[in-house]
């Protein structure tokens, strides 16, 4: 395994294939043509439709697949020579700013097995892409060393939001919104956050384990990302998981 992201949780490299992020910065271009302003006056419903849409369009570009090509040497240092499997699908995250529309449409402060009680997502990896407006002032943020903390050790309770909740199934759910979000009470300092100090043609790997999120957008431009996740195989199978054929969520390129 990588010892940076052994030791820290996250590995930054820069994208080999730079026609994948050209491809699909001119996708959420063609989707989102309008002025700022227009979709700052949109209700989070309506915004999550137009970026749905974008992101079922992204989906047929098979990210995933074009990555193993070009990143497969470096996903298998990752997964310890391991075959990589992937999601079978990505999120595209799309965060108005904070300021103009006072919706929240950032993830809080989580980790995977938040939502999940299967074990293999401890080894989960999470590829987050920057495509266009990612910034310092709204970069995705992460708790130094948190991958460290076993998770009977961080107390958190589930919480329903009062306005605009997420339904499941909703546009806002296919876009990776939970509609049980949970909320950290203690066993981590939240206070100690940092940022992905990503450049122009970087994308971040980091482990599930790693408590991220809460990345509010305080720049004045709408900021898109792309994610999804790899694990190694052998984890499925020695936590009694094979691959889901029926429902493809994971899947192989080799």
């Amino acid at each position: 395994m990588n010892l940076n992201f052994k030791k820290n949780g996250f590995v930054i490299k820069k994208i080999k294939d730079k026609n994948i992020l050209k491809k699909l910065k001119s996708i959420v271009k063609k989707h989102f043509y309008r002025s700022s302003d227009y979709y700052q006056k949109l209700s989070r419903s309506d915004f999550s439709k137009i970026a749905l849409k974008c992101q079922k369009e992204i989906d047929k570009l098979n990210i995933m697949k074009k990555f193993h090509k070009s990143e497969k040497s470096f996903f298998k240092r990752l997964v310890d020579n391991d075959e990589i499997l992937y999601s079978s699908g990505g999120y595209l995250r799309a965060v108005r700013p904070l300021k103009t529309t006072n919706i929240k449409e950032n993830l809080d402060w989580h980790r995977e097995t938040f939502y999940s009680t299967r074990k293999f997502i401890n080894y989960a990896i999470n590829v987050w892409i920057p495509i266009l407006n990612v910034k310092k002032k709204n970069a995705l943020k992460y708790i130094p060393k948190s991958h460290l903390i076993p998770d009977n050790k961080i107390k958190r309770r589930k919480y329903i939001e009062k306005i605009n909740p997420i339904k499941k199934f909703s546009s806002e759910h296919k876009l990776g919104f939970v509609y049980a979000p949970k909320k950290i009470l203690s066993g981590i300092n939240l206070k100690k956050e940092q940022k992905f100090n990503t450049k122009e043609n970087q994308f971040v790997s980091f482990s599930a384990l790693l408590v991220h999120g809460n990345g509010k957008n305080e720049s004045k431009d709408i900021r898109f990302a792309y994610n999804f996740g790899i694990i190694g195989a052998s984890k499925l199978k020695n936590n009694n998981r094979m691959i889901d054929s029926k429902k493809h969520e994971y899947i192989s390129f080799d």
